[in-house]
This record gives structure tokens, sequence and C-alpha cells, in this order.
């Protein structure tokens, strides 16, 4: 395992299930020492008011801001890997004054170098120095991108909190009115705004887009598509497996079949956006057709720092443009030519899905970049269609063109179809499952004991925006303690706060227990899904028509007895699902806390980044009730190469690249991840279908 000096004392909260044959979900933790708070401090001080660079609170000397790292390429392992970055920073360096994503090559290549940078310092005092030059000078959205990626994979970062990302960079999370009604309280001196403990507290409603009304049918799913929970999931998806490098000695990306994990997380979130269309009566994704207009226009809300708003987009428009020709010709070659592959291919295993999905990712792992290219670039370029901007005639990067945003856009979703039909058809291509398959022998579920109705609502959920506003660098608060460790939120002596509100789907908890008889004590799997029962019209999807929309909710491993078992689950206890992220504030407040006294300052991955937000694990329902289904599995356990948590901490690290995350080696997304032509295939006594009623309740349950 990663050792880390700065981290102490475990503490372990197991959650045992009672039950006979459960396995519980282990709440580790770990409680961080002086230095590993020193550590903390210096990122939150980093990360708050990103696009200002001269109100820290700590007085950092001059080495500091004298600091060029090119003058100093001793301080880092494998100096010849930033050259590169050296010589294009010197000659084009990458401020504020330009809109950076990681999608243009240009502008990759500046990523790669900084990141690098970040990650090969030699030690603590070689970073700090490396990341405040950076935090002075370069793009501030790229230093994000950059120190984020770095952090996961430093091992003196291990544990390190990061604040939510839609709080560092809330531009990308909220609407314009929001982040402009922020500035107004702050420039007008938070007038009739009461203080608690020497810190003006400030609530924002925060709309969705839609709040005016709908633009199209899929408009009214703002509250899912603008969640800012999930966009972030994706955001930190994209930086734990970045598509232009393979990783490192250490963090091997394709080890974590990252080309069949890349597929699987685009299937799931398009198996999810389908089941809450229908709880809103709508169909199925349509397939993004570049030669037709789109239905679905896309109003963004969104605006930049510098006040630039990210494009819009009306509906039936048409990117069939001849702005967009070289990159529609750039699809159809590269189309082909995968579609070529796949019907050339005479292996049917993991390792080929994976194969499939590097090439459409288009990523360093792809057997051959230059000739497949990146399907996923150059539909997100065709997309993103935007005006001529800055000095090197590249186009504006609006919402596609950023992995925070680019799920808000309901063509996220039509675009990923197209995307994911290439899988499709070499799944196509690979034998179907039959029974043999399928089944589990001497194993059977006996019964399911689960709600037949469970609830979902809205809740209020706040976000700390503080970031939005600027704040003055001469500000001396009189009395708020968070000052003393790094927090720089004031205004004329006092601190301050502001939250963004926003009403958020969310759902009652529940459980199941999974009666299972078994001829002989064995490890096995157990998996669970959600998907749907009948279409928009009331009709039942036939399982031939169905396996693609079903949504992984559970898979963990149990080892049963022989004769009866009984496999009791709690939703809360769900393997990758996470908590709702603390704010800023209250991160400062424990920070400063752990410092200031006894209090624990405790690390753990109850918040880990890499976690789907458990609140988006169910549909929204219906009013009079959504009748979805579940699917319960129990099958042998097969071990993976390497076994599970190898090489890593679990409790403060989500252990990319190590080959060892995952609970077993089946396939992601089996059984449903091969065409099923005859669904009485499933007849076997290991699986087990179970009708539940989603009804949506329509009250607040939190309101301030």
């Amino acid at each position: 395992m990663i050792t880390m000096k700065s981290i102490t004392a475990v503490i372990v909260l197991t959650l045992t299930l009672l039950a006979l044959g459960g396995q519980g979900k282990h709440v580790e933790s770990k409680v961080a020492d002086k230095d590993f708070l020193m550590k903390q401090m210096f990122v939150f001080e980093m990360l708050e008011h990103i696009y200002q660079d001269d109100v820290f609170v700590r007085r950092y000397d001059s080495s500091f801001y004298e600091y060029k790292p090119w003058e100093h390429v001793s301080d880092y392992h494998h100096p010849e890997k930033m050259q590169h970055f050296f010589e294009l920073w010197q000659q084009h360096p990458f401020g504020d004054d330009q809109m950076w994503t990681v999608m243009y090559d240009l502008h990759e290549e500046y990523a790669v170098g900084l990141v690098r940078l970040f990650y090969y310092a030699k030690n603590w005092e070689t970073f700090q120095h490396v990341v405040f030059w950076a935090r002075q000078h370069v793009n501030k959205q790229l230093f994000v991108y950059a120190f984020t990626i770095a952090s996961l994979f430093r091992d003196d970062m291990q544990g390190i909190v990061f604040p939510a990302h839609y709080e560092i960079h809330p531009w990308s999370f909220f609407d314009s009115e929001t982040l402009e009604m922020a500035e107004h309280y702050k420039m007008h001196g938070f007038h009739h705004v009461k203080q608690l403990n020497n810190v003006y507290n400030v609530v924002l409603k925060s709309n969705y887009t839609n709040v005016y009304g709908n633009m199209n049918d899929e408009h009214s799913l703002a509250y899912f598509l603008e969640d800012i929970g999930f966009n972030s999931f994706y955001y930190y998806f994209n930086l734990d497996y970045p598509y232009w490098t393979k990783g490192d000695d250490v963090h091997v990306l394709n080890k974590d079949r990252r080309g069949e994990l890349y597929l699987y997380v685009h299937w799931q979130l398009l198996a999810r956006y389908y089941l809450e269309r229908l709880s809103n009566d709508m169909g199925e994704v349509p397939t993004f057709n570049m030669y037709e207009p789109v239905h679905s226009g896309f109003y963004s809300g969104l605006r930049d720092y510098n006040g630039v708003p990210y494009p819009s987009r009306p509906n039936y428009y048409s990117f069939y443009t001849p702005e967009n020709l070289e990159y529609v010709k750039n699809v159809e070659l590269y189309s082909q030519r995968i579609m070529d592959w796949i019907h050339k291919n005479d292996k049917y295993d993991v390792e080929i899905v994976n194969m499939l999905g590097n090439i459409l990712q288009g990523n360093a792992d792809s057997i051959d970049k230059q000739f497949y290219g990146s399907l996923d670039k150059w539909f997100r370029y065709i997309v993103n269609e935007g005006h001529p901007y800055n000095q090197y005639h590249e186009t504006y990067p609006g919402t596609f063109m950023h992995y925070d945003t680019s799920m808000r856009d309901p063509l996220f979703y039509e675009v990923y179809k197209n995307l994911l039909s290439h899988y499709w058809h070499l799944m196509d291509t690979f034998p179907e499952y039959t029974k043999v398959d399928y089944g589990f022998e001497g194993v059977k579920i006996d019964d399911v004991h689960m709600p037949e109705s469970l609830t979902t609502y809205f809740e209020y959920f706040d976000a700390d925006i503080s970031n939005a506003v600027n704040v003055e660098h001469s500000a001396i608060p009189m009395g708020d303690a968070h000052h003393n460790v790094g927090r720089n939120s004031y205004y004329n002596g006092s601190g301050f706060v502001i939250k963004a509100r926003q009403h958020r789907l969310n759902h009652k908890p529940f459980e199941f227990t999974l009666d299972v008889s078994s001829d002989k004590a064995q490890a096995a799997v157990v998996k669970v899904f959600i998907g749907p029962k009948y279409d928009e019209y009331g009709n039942v999807i036939p399982l031939e028509h169905n396996y693609q929309n079903f949504f992984e909710l559970e898979h963990f491993k149990v080892q049963l007895d022989a004769g009866v078992n009984h496999i009791k689950r709690a939703s809360g206890d769900f393997s990758f699902w996470v908590n709702d992220r603390t704010t800023y504030f209250e991160l400062y407040q424990k920070l400063m806390d752990a410092t200031n006294s006894d209090y624990k300052f405790k690390l753990d991955q109850a918040e880990s980044h890499c976690g789907v937000p458990n609140r988006m694990m169910l549909p929204k329902g219906k009013k009079g009730g959504q009748v979805y289904q579940f699917f319960y599995m129990v099958y042998p356990y097969h071990e993976p190469a390497v076994a599970q948590y190898t090489g890593y901490d679990p409790i403060v690290s989500c252990g990319i690249g190590h080959g060892s995350r995952y609970v077993d080696a089946l396939p992601f997304g089996f059984p449903f991840n091969r065409p099923i032509k005859h669904d009485y295939y499933f007849m076997v006594d290991n699986f087990k279908f179970f009708d539940v009623k989603i009804f949506h309740r329509d009250e607040h349950t939190n309101v301030a």
C-alpha cells in the first residue's frame, strides 16, 4: 500500500450487515496530523478565488513570487519531459485572456506539460513553488485541471481533500443570473444581511435554465441534465483517465480496462438518462445524425469569468454546415475504418472490447490513433461549431468542449448513443450468451424482499459559490477565525459565505433481502440493476429490445453457506455511490477546528470524487407511480487477475491505474453486455426480476 507519513491513526467505522451471507460496506477513515493539515491548508488557499492572484492570507516569501520552473530543472524528475512545455510557455504564455479546452491539440500540449511539471516535482517544497507559480500565471481552467490530475496521482497528495469542483469553478455549473446576484450582494456591502460569528451568510435561490419555460421537451429535464453532482462526476472521471496519457510506471491506466470502462460509463449514463425520460413521458433517446437538423435546442445559461456567455442552440439546428464539413468527413472516414476493424475481429473477449473503447476515445492506448483518430473528439468538434476566437484561429470552446459542462446539453446523450452503436455492433458479432453462461449450478434466488414502492422527492441543496465574487486584498478580518487557516472571503473586515440553493432530486432510503439457497459453501457476487418495464406508451418492452436500458446499482461479493442464505443490503451501503460534498466553508471550519483543537480531520471515501452521487440512484418516477423493474443476479465469483485494493489504500484513494479497483473479473455490464435474442435464456434460477413502482412526492424535505 501507499505509505503516507502525514496520515496517522486509523479509525474503522464498520457498518456490518447482520444478515447471514451479507457483506457490509466498510467505511474506514484516517485522521490527519499537523503536517497533513498544512498541506491541506495550502491546497484550499490555492483554489480560493482562483482568478485573483493577490489575495492570499498567508504571506509567501519572495522565492515563491520570483520562482520560474525552467530555472530549477534539477528539482524535477525527468527534466527532459518538461523541455517542450518550457519552450512553449516562454514563447506563448497561456493566461486568462484566452479560453482553454483540453480538446484542442495546442491546448492539450499545455495541459500535458503542466501536469508533468506538477507530478515530477521531487519534493513538497518544489511542488508548492511550482503550483504557486502556475496559480499566478496560468489560465485558471487549465491550472485547476492540471493541479487536480497531478494531485490525484502524487504520493504526497493521497488523501488531500479538494473542494467540490462546482465550488472551485462555479461558472461551469450555475447560471449567470445566480452569479450576477452573488456579485450584487458583495458590491452592495451585504446590505441587510445578518452576520453569524462575524460572517455574512447569503443564500441565493439558483434556478435551472428552464425556470422561464421549456424550449423543448428535453428542457423539462433540466433538473437532471444540470445536476451539479452528476456533472462533477463526469468531469472527474475524465481526469482520472486523461485520454492523452497511458499513466506512469505505478499508475498504468490500461490495467483498469480503461477502454471498456469508457464504454460502460457512457452506456450507463445513457441508460440512466432514458429512465429519467420515461418519468417525464418521453421515449427513447434519439441517435445523433450529423446530416439532419437536431430537434433539441439548448440554452446553456452559463458565462465564463470574463463575462462571455457560452453559446446556445435553437431547436431544429443543422450541424451539416460548410464550417463542419472537414469534421464530418473525418467522422465518416474513421467510422468506416472502425467498422471494418469490428467485422474483421475473430476474438470474443474483454480485451477486444477494451481495444474498441480506446479506439473510439482515441486515447493514448489506442492500437493506432493516427489511423482510427478519435471519434469522441471529432463529434465534439461538430457540436461545438463555435465562432472564430483568439490568435490561433480556433473556435470558441462552448459547453461541449468541457467535461464539466458537456452533460448539460441533451445532445450529449444523442452523440454518445451514436458512438456506442459501434460497441453494440461489436457485441453483435460475439456469440450470444445462453443458459449455460447465465446459470449458477446449485444456487437459486428463492425470493426477493423489498418495498413494492419507492419514493423520490426534490430537496434543497446548498453549494458555497463564494469563489464567484472578487475579494479585496486589503480586507483585514476582525473576528473570523477562518482567516487563520487561509480563508480569504472577506468584506470590510468580516467574512462572508455565499450559497446557491437548488432543488435536487433525491430518494427515500430502501433495502432488499435476497433469500438464496446454495448446495455448498462458495464465493459469489450479487449484482443489482434497475431498468424500464414499459415504454412511454405503456407497452411492455421485450427484453430483446430492453437490455441496453438497465442501469447498475450495486455489485458486491458474498460468501454463500450451504443451505439458505439471507443477503441483506441497504441503499446507503451500495458500493460506488457517495454522499453530497461538504461545502468549502465547512471544510475550512473542519480545518480550523483540527488546527486549533483536538478535533479530528477525518479522511475517507464517503464523498469520493470517483463515486456517483447517491441521490441520482433512482429516476424521478411520477406522482401516481411509475413502474420499473429491479434485476437481481447471484453469480459465481470470478477472481480478478489482481486482488482488489492491491497497491493502494482504499481509505484515501480510488486506486486509478493499479488494475485492482474491481471486485471481480466479469465484463462490465454482464449479463446485459451482449445482445439478448432469446429472452428465455434468462430463465435461470440465479436471476430474478422484481417490479417496483416509483412515486414522486412534491414537497421539499429540508427547507431552511
